[in-house]
């Protein structure tokens, strides 16, 4: 019966959070900007390669684990400023499991001080459902057999694209960008339909040098919206000597997070931790996440003139 109930709790969860919200969740998003925007790449003058992996609600059989590897850089072309990226997603989340490799192209344009990148998209996503590992129970009340649950493996694929706008200034940054612009369907078996919604993103953050020279406070805020649900991060870093930070954070109705890191020369390390403050937590001790980001400066363009920084690198 208990094994029945876990089968069904992550297949509907599947199901609902998947309609609801595509995307993965990630506390340290600050440092994964581009996975959510595709107007981030490109944005400074280094090529960077960032890794993260998210345990969610450790304890859950079936809780979601997210796994994504990216990277950017700006290039010159015809005397002006362009980023490019590439992303490679993988995420199970009960029965499901989803693959997306995307490229990104950004323009990037000088305007009013800072930098404006605008970013464009383009995604091969593939979505896969493990019919074999339904279970249900052998009773009179139970029908083993539903034309709505596939009872193997079942793959869809789609085409899908996003857009986003990316401004940095000296010591702040802003953006907006919304992915699954055209909320492509994935036929799955003849009978199931699997489709991500359209989802809108709003990012920004600031750094406060304080009176200690070797303190810098750099508060930020990401909102997660599908129009009929909002979601909104709030966190806080203290950075000493732009080497070592530790943070708290707090997500609208989920979590309370804490952030730690430190950065070795062209390596940047992270962890965050999430206390669920619902419900959920009686049943898991949390949610654990790090990252690994790798900072290469260029020189693109004759004499670096163009060389341009960004708050996302501490």
């Amino acid at each position: 019966m208990r094994k029945a109930l876990f089968t069904f709790i992550f297949v509907s969860f599947a199901s609902i959070a998947l309609k609801a919200q595509y995307d993965a969740q990630f506390s340290n998003y600050w440092a994964a900007l581009n996975y959510f925007n595709p107007a981030v790449a490109g944005q400074t003058s280094n090529l960077e390669a960032t890794a993260m992996y998210r345990q969610q609600w450790l304890g859950f059989e079936g809780a979601p684990q997210s796994f994504f590897v990216a990277a950017d850089m700006p290039f010159k072309f015809f005397g002006k400023t362009h980023g490019i990226g590439l992303v490679f997603f993988n995420e199970s989340l009960g029965l499901f499991k989803h693959n997306i490799i995307s490229g990104q192209y950004a323009y990037k344009k000088k305007l009013f001080g800072g930098l404006l990148g605008v970013g464009l998209q383009a995604s091969m996503i593939s979505e896969t459902f493990d019919g074999a590992g339904v279970y249900i129970p052998v009773s009179p009340y139970h029908q083993q057999t539903d034309d709505g649950i596939p009872m193997s493996e079942v793959t869809g694929s789609a085409i899908d694209f996003a857009l986003g706008l990316y401004y940095s200034r000296k010591q702040w940054y802003a953006g907006l960008s919304a992915t699954h612009l055209t909320e492509p369907k994935m036929e799955m078996g003849e009978n199931a339909v699997f489709y991500p919604v359209r989802t809108y993103y709003l990012m920004g953050g600031y750094n406060i040098q304080l009176n200690n020279p070797l303190l810098e406070l750099q508060p930020s805020i990401f909102v997660k919206s599908i129009v009929q649900a909002t979601l909104f991060d709030i966190n806080a870093r203290l950075c000493y000597n732009k080497m070592l930070w530790g943070g708290l954070g707090w997500r609208y109705g989920d979590a309370a997070m804490v952030t730690l890191g430190a950065k070795f020369g062209k390596i940047q390390v992270g962890y965050a931790y999430d206390f669920p403050i619902t419900d959920i937590r009686k049943g898991t001790t949390g949610s654990h996440e790090l990252f690994l980001k790798y900072t290469m400066e260029l020189t693109p363009g004759k004499g670096n003139k163009n060389k341009h920084k960004s708050v996302r690198i501490l």
